[in-house]
């Protein structure tokens, strides 16, 4: 009987827990871009401070409090046998932003999703 309420219980327990959303996370810096289409793959510093974490930002400086920096898909083609997007960005959110992929340039009003 014991075994039966606690089957029972695991029963209710998991058809009341909600729902997780499953969200495949981003590997590489190659899902990223293709995962943001003809938008530009960044690093966006949600912070109020200035943030120096990530390859990115070693790379090109830090990125400016609530700033972003776009990675062309040269940098791309560079960072996806070495790195994660996790490395990449580091602390930083990965989002697409509208602008041109080729030269990495943003659209001065960014329009991002995240990933």
């Amino acid at each position: 009987m014991k075994s039966f309420v606690a089957i029972l219980s695991l029963a209710v327990l998991t058809a009341a827990s909600p729902v997780l959303e499953t969200r495949t996370p981003l590997k590489s810096p190659q899902d990223a871009s293709e995962a943001c289409g003809e938008n530009v793959v960044t690093c966006c510093n949600g912070s109020g401070e200035q943030n120096s974490s990530g390859l990115i930002s070693a790379i090109v400086g830090p990125i400016a409090s609530n700033g972003c920096i776009g990675v062309g898909i040269q940098a791309i083609a560079l960072l996806n046998p070495i790195t994660s997007t996790g490395g990449m960005c580091s602390d930083n959110e990965v989002k697409c932003c509208s602008g041109n992929k080729n030269s990495d340039l943003l659209v001065v009003d960014l329009q991002c999703t995240s990933l």
